[in-house]
């Protein structure tokens, strides 16, 4: 059986690692950015800078490809809560291997109810791709010989066990509950399971909800809730990531007329620990679910190949990586199933910061003020307020335009890395040197992995709906098709056969041209495109106003044809307002950046975000048209 692509790149004395097509051993870690290796045969010594190297070419394969093996947006609750239960047991041996191991080991599968190989697989999964969802039961391996699955009329008589007589008032012991779900099982005339299984489900479920209906909140508390004066487990770089949104203080003018279209918005994301600032998103849309994504995204993601593009060559950003934990405060863009799938299929715990308490997110909120100070000393500044502003012409003063305002922002950053932050007493980017590779009493706790599958991440991080395939294809807005949704049309419910199954499309809100789909056919995410492909490319906000502008008028709302004729309509009357009037320049001006993010998108996904081309409905097995014949009496 093949196994399973690694989706992670990590930078450690001994990795196999490719530059400029050849390959090289790394001999030690050299700074943040920089590693000594030796080539593959010659033994050259070199240093290479990590965003010049690539994973190792894999033997007799001329290209790298790596295919999701799974939706991570098709994984039950259920899926997600056995990962997480496999996650808990084996964190003793995720560091390697130590004299106790093997014991460890041992003691491990008899908690899980399994065998110590199958300990040892779990643990080899994980590290191989750090995804949680490695750790999905029968993950890559269904139909292995000997493995075996309850029916679900046991499981179904589990649950309601562990539900309704477990969890109940009488607090039974799990030797009690045992013999309850044989009991049952004997009454139904069903094979009883196994008691490590029974054991292993009891486990699934004794998390915080299960511990306070067994024994109240003031335990559940104590077990699971933060202390809640500090933040705690912020020892190391990138265990603890704190991310918000502002609007800066400071007015933009358009490209063409350099006119003022009033602010942007800004994500940003920071490291509790180093307070190195991890990851930024600018925008001139307000802040979404798709911001918050593009932000994690972009902490996570190396960002050399960005900084080139605009062209930032003088300095560098270099840091990168997984977060532990993400701690957000409670707007609704943080607490949707974008963030919440996403962040448990690369293992990231969500911690929504309390109801007015801002004390708890006060990293980012510092962060925030420090950039705002920063701006004030630029033309266009609206300052803090009225008071502070004073007589001084915000909208006259501007000059900087969007793309300049982010260059700005990233020297702004290499500077602010590089001064010392009175919090920490050294600069954030010595203390995420230090935190990385270590000093003297203290080992560093490595280099984070780098994403190879940049795709995948991108795309899982952008907003989602759930869609049936109908014969005409998706409505989502406006009709979507692709030959790839063939096998899914009308597609049955695994659960509930009578319903049609639904499909999770994800979207990129700046450019509804395509859909993003994965196909469990192919095991990758597929572009789906307008059904009527001579539709341009809009934003949906674009695209919402054309079809209200519709309604008023009389106009089918559904007649996409229509609407686009009423938008084309509205972007020409945008662009010769766009000298006097200063929200027809923000328009323009924002459909610009939209235009720039689709063609960055283009280059962000090369396979994704191109439609392959349609073809012919499958062959039918056992069909072959050479060999029909006409029938007698036929030319």
């Amino acid at each position: 059986m093949k196994s399973r692509e690694p989706t992670q790149l990590w930078i450690t004395k001994g990795a196999t690692v490719s530059h400029n097509g050849r390959d090289y051993v790394i001999l030690s870690v050299a700074d943040i950015n920089l590693v000594f290796a030796k080539e593959v045969g010659s033994d050259e010594k070199v240093l290479l800078k990590l965003g010049d190297i690539g994973p190792p070419t894999p033997v007799g394969a001329n290209d790298v490809t790596l295919p999701a093996e799974r939706d991570p947006l098709t994984i039950t609750s259920e899926e997600w809560e056995i990962a997480e239960t496999r996650r808990a047991h084996i964190e003793p041996l995720i560091g390697g291997p130590s004299h106790h191991y093997q014991a460890l080991a041992q003691k491990i599968a008899g908690e899980a109810g399994v065998s110590r190989a199958t300990v040892y697989r779990w643990v080899a999964d994980f590290r191989h791709t750090r995804l949680l969802s490695s750790l999905l039961p029968n993950q890559g391996r269904r139909g292995r010989k000997g493995e075996k699955r309850l029916a679900d009329e046991v499981e179904a008589i589990i649950k309601d066990v562990l539900e309704n007589f477990h969890e109940g008032d009488q607090k039974p012991s799990t030797a009690k509950t045992i013999v309850e779900i044989h009991r049952r099982c004997n009454i139904a005339e069903l094979a009883k399971p196994a008691i490590n299984t029974i054991r292993a489900r009891i486990a699934q479920r004794d998390g915080r909800t299960s511990l306070k209906k067994r024994k109240g909140e003031a335990a559940a508390h104590d077990q699971y809730d933060p202390i809640k004066s500090s933040i705690p487990d912020a020892e190391w770089p990138l265990s603890i990531v704190q991310i918000d949104h502002t609007l800066l203080p400071v007015i933009i003018v358009d490209d063409v007329y350099r006119k003022s279209i009033r602010r942007a918005w800004i994500t940003l994301a920071i490291d509790v620990n180093t307070r190195m600032c991890l990851g930024m998103y600018l925008s001139l849309d307000p802040p979404s679910a798709m911001s918050a994504g593009m932000c994690i995204s972009h902490s996570i993601l190396p960002k050399e190949k960005w900084m080139s593009s605009l062209g930032v060559t003088t300095t560098d950003w270099p840091c990168w990586g997984v977060m532990g934990a993400l701690h957000m405060d409670n707007a609704k863009e943080f607490r949707g199933d974008l963030l919440r799938v996403a962040c448990k299929e690369y293992d990231i715990d969500i911690h929504l910061r309390p109801v007015k308490k801002p004390r708890y997110g006060a990293h980012i909120e510092r962060l925030m003020g420090t950039v705002s100070e920063g701006l004030k000393g630029l033309k266009g500044a609206t300052f803090s307020g009225p008071a502070e502003k004073g007589e001084y012409d915000a909208e006259g003063n501007a000059c900087l335009t969007f793309s300049e305002l982010e260059k700005w922002l990233v020297l702004f950053f290499a500077a602010y890395h590089r001064n010392v932050h009175a919090g920490i007493g050294t600069t954030p980017l010595n203390k995420w040197r230090e935190g990385l590779l270590g000093v003297r009493g203290k080992p560093g706790r490595g280099l984070p992995a780098r994403q190879l599958n940049e795709e995948k991440l991108r795309i899982v991080f952008m907003p989602f709906e759930e869609r049936t395939v109908q014969n005409y294809g998706v409505l989502f807005d406006l009709h979507y098709y692709h030959d790839v949704l063939r096998p899914w049309i009308n597609a049955p419910d695994p659960k509930f056969p009578r319903h049609s199954r639904t499909f999770r499309f994800h979207r990129d809100p700046r450019d509804i041209s395509l859909l993003y789909f994965f196909d469990e056919i192919s095991l990758r995410y597929c572009a789906i495109p307008y059904r009527d492909t001579s539709l341009p490319p809009c934003s949906i906000w674009e695209y919402r106003e054309a079809k209200r502008l519709a309604k008023a008028k009389g106009i089918s709302p559904d007649d996409e044809k229509a609407v686009f004729v009423l938008l084309t309509e509205m972007r020409q009357i945008e662009v010769d307002a766009a000298e006097k009037s200063k929200a027809s320049r923000r328009a323009v001006q924002r459909r610009t950046e939209h235009d720039k993010a689709r063609k960055v998108r283009e280059k962000e996904l090369p396979t994704a975000s191109k439609p392959a081309p349609t073809g012919p409905p499958p062959v039918v097995r056992g069909y072959d048209p050479a060999a029909v014949k006409p029938l007698d009496g036929e030319d």
